[in-house]
């Protein structure tokens, strides 16, 4: 069964850190060793015994379990339906009437003045 466990290692440095990943990564039956330095803790994803993560791990630094439980589920997301082609209309430009100027001083004379 693939577990997640979370771990508090007291490493210093990024030399350190690498050490340490690479001492859980002999491990078998990992999936994915993962390392926030900021808050010191290592997650490490697969078919392994927390216990053998501790064990390894407290042979050269201080190390605890703070978690233990199922992986996270990724939701995948759904393939691509497949698209119809698309057949672009021809484009037609629109007309426009010009606009016609009167000359004349009054527009609309009146006829029978």
């Amino acid at each position: 069964m693939i577990v997640k466990v979370v771990l508090k290692v007291d490493v210093q440095d990024g030399k350190a850190k690498q050490k340490a990943m690479k001492l859980v990564s002999t491990l078998p039956g990992i999936n994915s060793i993962m390392m926030d330095m900021n808050e010191r803790k290592m997650t490490v994803i697969g078919e392994v015994d927390p216990v053998e993560v501790i064990e390894k791990l407290r042979k050269s630094w201080f190390a605890e379990i703070l978690t233990v439980g199922p992986p996270e589920e990724i939701k995948k997301e759904p393939p691509p339906s497949p698209t119809k082609e698309c057949i672009p209309y021809p484009y037609y430009y629109p007309y426009y009437y010009p606009n016609y100027i009167i000359l004349e001083e009054n527009p609309n004379p009146c006829v029978m003045c």
